[in-house]
């Protein structure tokens, strides 16, 4: 997406967002009574009859909780993901030196690419459930030798620990097992 694809996205996301919000409200405080001078009874033909019945209120303030409720789940979906800072590896008073963990993620992925098991790899830094973290996604080969793929990973992910030197950062490795080869049958 672009940023102006996203923005708008964001933008349309808090507007539709907080007007379910706000009907969802509406329609709970409708049915307290508590503001003067609202009408009680709806003109539309088909609902004026509902409206004078012992199940409406409920009706109307359930429908207010659930527009909220949707109104919530699809502004906090819409929130922005947090993004993984550099990490400090090192600072006194010369300086500081920092690492960027997006980059350690592409680094990894194209030492697993190097595997003959290893069809393609992909990295990137996120932070999952507070924790920064490298996630490796590799897809291999139809019928991968687990005696050299498994040993591979484990030596990146180690190589990632050893130059981190920060226990506050998670390696994740996905495999996904590449389609097999179409056989043709003569």
């Amino acid at each position: 997406m672009t940023r102006t694809a996203v923005t708008f996205d964001r933008i349309a996301a808090v507007v539709a967002g907080l007007a379910l919000v706000a009907l969802g409200a509406a329609l709970v405080v409708w049915t307290t009574g508590s503001v003067p001078n609202l009408p009680r009874r709806v003109a539309i033909s088909g609902l004026h009859s509902a409206t004078g019945t012992g199940w409406w209120p409920f009706a109307l303030a359930g429908a207010g909780v659930l527009l909220v409720v949707v109104a919530l789940r699809w502004l906090f979906a819409h929130t922005p993901a947090a993004k993984v800072k550099d990490l400090p590896l090192r600072r006194d008073d010369a300086g500081s030196i920092t690492v960027d963990l997006g980059e350690v993620a592409t680094a990894a992925a194209e030492a697993l690419k190097q595997n003959l098991d290893v069809e393609s790899a992909s990295g990137k830094a996120v932070i999952d459930r507070g924790t920064r973290t490298v996630d490796l996604t590799v897809t291999t080969t139809a019928t991968p030798r687990s005696d050299r793929l498994i040993p591979t990973i484990d030596a990146v992910c180690a190589q990632i620990a050893g130059v981190l030197s920060d226990p506050s950062v998670a390696t994740r490795t996905t495999i996904h097992t590449g389609k097999r080869e179409r056989r043709r049958v003569r």
